[in-house]
């Protein structure tokens, strides 16, 4: 298991220093106490574990540091001295080319990442924002972790995922999407992987132990052989237990799953699905030290099977889900200002707005001069993925196109090698003109058949549009099916490539649940590209309803004010200001 060092106190930034020890010992103290302070230790995946006793003290050991927009927190190569969580404003982290590798804000834990050889930072962070974050030094980490394991084991968890991260490709990630969390299966069952090869091969040694002397050249051969076998084998079954693996990113829970060469799925579920995480432990288990995560979702359970380290990894996923709900208020603060001034008319800046669509329309395509017969078969000939007015169209594998004409193809070249035949005279006893008709005539029935099958898999279409998923089936001079479902009634996405010939030409099903029914995109190219684009695609579309919902909030809020102001200036234009005082009866 990877450990985080943290030996050292403050020492290359000096601004940082001189904060850290002259200005905010006194406010640190004070919101110590702060209930809001408290809220936010709650909700950092590092103390999810922790009970709320004990956050007073985990308290007492940070340390505030305010960071102005545009300032360095730290650079990478400096040596590790600790962590920094942080509270408000937003962080980036980027390497020494200047490419940015991660976004940060509220909830989000600075310094994790480091080199394992030479306990150093591997990115530099800079405050894009005024920001302000809190400081535990690397003494209050081993302090706090010998004194409740359950930190430790927190601890150990992230830093373990930050180096699964830094190693693994995964290109399906949004530009705006981070990995919080990943794990794998516990290391028990990589050694359970292991066994069957290597006690094949040791069988195999004690077999040709037999013969060697007999057929010394022949235990040689079979020595070699099995060798190669069982090494291969040996790689097979570590890439394997690799190459599956649980995550929780900012949007989503997701469980990839891969048979080297044979099968590959993806299957996951938006952070905002999740009801309830709970831990299923069996004897074997807990004897060992793994457990299966239970997660449910509205759609039913995603598992973390046989994962160590369970509860706290139940703990962190509870952790994300909740800052997944967590509203900007600031930002909310301003956006209401800015309504308020522009409904009084006194704004003094620029509110645009963005016009949305109609939220389930269906024909989003944009319109289409005629074209010829001609011109519509060959435009996009064998396009199996192209967009057009804001839709994005697949198409099933050009490998299903080729099965589709295999028979009629074979059919034309059979025909046109006997025609050939028959004009070269190097086929006699056959009625000429009766020949060369009937093979003529199969020639042309091929050639018709392979347009209609053309034909049909172009018409044989799935559509992305901004609010909707679509699959469109059309045969051509016979019946329409077409299936739609909105964006925001979608589940869960999960795709599969099964058997050899998908995974050579990359090409799988695409699987969305929507409601209790299910929507396919069958045989697509790149079906990990279209998950990816339809949970885009998801995203974008909740994004612009939650706006649209935030701004007409805004504008009723707005309009209250608005009508209370001028009900009030109406209230006071309509007394007599001038008139004396009427003097009590009596």
């Amino acid at each position: 298991m990877v450990k985080l060092n943290c030996p050292l106190p403050l020492k290359k930034n000096l601004y940082l220093r001189m904060r850290l020890e002259n200005k905010f010992q006194d406010e640190i103290r004070m919101n110590s106490s702060n209930d809001s302070f408290t809220k936010f230790l709650r909700e950092s995946a590092l103390f999810s574990a922790l009970p709320d006793e004990d956050l007073p003290a985990i308290a007492d050991a940070l340390v505030m540091v305010e960071l102005p927009k545009g300032e360095i927190l730290f650079e990478e190569g400096e040596e590790v001295d600790g962590l920094f969580l942080v509270e408000t404003g937003k962080l980036i982290g980027f390497d020494q080319e200047g490419q940015i590798s991660h976004p940060y804000q509220r909830g989000d834990i600075l310094g994790l990442a480091t080199s394992n050889s030479a306990n150093q930072r591997l990115e530099t962070i800079q405050a894009q924002t005024n920001s302000r974050v809190w400081f535990i030094s690397g003494a209050n980490i081993h302090q706090i972790g010998s004194d409740r394991p359950a930190f430790a084991e927190s601890l150990t968890v992230l830093a373990n995922s930050q180096v699964m991260i830094r190693r693994l490709p995964m290109p399906w990630l949004e530009p705006d999407e981070k990995v919080s969390l990943i794990t794998r299966k516990h290391p028990v069952f990589l050694f359970f992987a292991l066994m069957p090869p290597l006690l094949v091969f040791a069988a195999i040694l004690l077999g040709l132990n037999f013969v060697q002397a007999d057929y010394a050249m022949v235990a040689l051969v079979g020595m070699v052989v099995a060798f190669l076998i069982c090494a291969i084998w040996l790689l097979w079954n570590i890439n394997n237990w690799a190459n599956d693996y649980y995550l929780i990113t900012s949007k989503r829970m997701v469980w990839v799953e891969r048979v080297s060469g044979f099968y590959e799925s993806r299957q996951e579920a938006p952070l905002t699905t999740l009801i309830s995480v709970g831990v299923k432990t069996t004897q074997m288990g807990a004897l060992i030290g793994y457990s299966d995560v239970m997660v449910r979702t509205f759609i039913g359970d995603i598992r973390f099977e046989r994962v160590a380290h369970a509860k706290t990894i139940g703990k962190l996923i509870e952790s994300f889900w909740a800052k997944s709900k967590h509203v900007d208020l600031e930002l909310d603060a301003k956006e209401i200002r800015k309504a308020l001034r522009e409904k009084f008319g006194k704004s003094a800046e620029e509110v645009t707005t963005r016009e949305l669509e109609e939220e389930y329309g269906i024909d989003n395509e944009m319109p289409q001069a005629e074209i010829g017969f001609i011109e519509w078969l060959l435009s996009d000939f064998l396009k199996v993925r192209y967009e057009m007015g804001g839709a994005i169209t697949y198409r099933k594998h050009w490998i299903i196109l080729l099965k589709k004409v295999f028979l009629s193809f074979l059919g034309m070249v059979l025909s046109t090698v006997f025609i050939i035949a028959l004009v070269t005279r190097n086929i006699a006893g056959l009625n000429y003109s009766m020949a060369i008709t009937l093979a003529s005539f199969l020639m042309l029935v091929c050639f018709l058949i392979m347009i209609y099958q053309y034909v049909d898999w172009r018409n044989d279409i799935f559509q992305l549009t901004p609010n909707q998923v679509i699959d469109l089936d059309r045969k051509p001079f016979g019946r329409e099916s077409r299936r739609a479902a909105p964006l925001e009634n979608i589940l869960s996405i999960e795709y599969e490539r099964r058997g050899i010939i998908p995974m050579m030409f990359n090409f799988g099903t695409v699987y969305i649940t929507v409601g209790n029914t299910q929507l396919t995109f069958n045989n697509v190219h790149q079906p990990s590209k279209v998950q990816q684009d339809i949970f885009s695609r998801i995203g974008t579309h909740s994004q612009e309803q939650e706006d649209r919902q935030i701004r007409q909030e805004r504008d009723r809020i707005a309009q209250w004010f608005k009508v209370f102001q001028e009900e009030s200036q109406d209230l006071l234009a309509s007394k007599d200001v001038t008139s004396p005082l009427n003097p009590p009866p009596g």
